[in-house]
């Protein structure tokens, strides 16, 4: 992440955990998502119906995330490119 009017790199760590059998009592599956970079650590689980459904749920939030933690202007890449390498739902809302 690089903020407006500086060329100082910061680096957004993005953690995806492996999914596992959601501990309640009729759940699915989950995984963690934590990012951290910013002044606040996050850390939420997303969930599914089995495991690749809750591993994609996490992926495909992660640019929404950044976006909304991120500074007003701040510039996000990987391996010099916008394109974040999470992917996208083809869900339509």
């Amino acid at each position: 992440m690089t903020l407006p009017g500086s060329s100082d790199v910061h680096d957004i760590v993005v953690r995806i955990g492996v999914p596992e059998a959601d501990p309640l009592p009729g759940g699915d599956f989950r995984v963690l998502l934590e990012i951290s970079g910013f002044d606040e650590p996050y850390s939420r689980h997303f969930y599914g119906v089995d495991e690749l459904q809750a591993f994609l749920a996490a992926c495909w939030i992660v640019p929404p995330i950044l976006a909304t933690l991120a500074p007003a202007g701040a510039r996000l890449r990987w391996l010099g490119e916008d394109d974040l390498g999470f992917g996208t739902s083809s869900a339509t809302p």
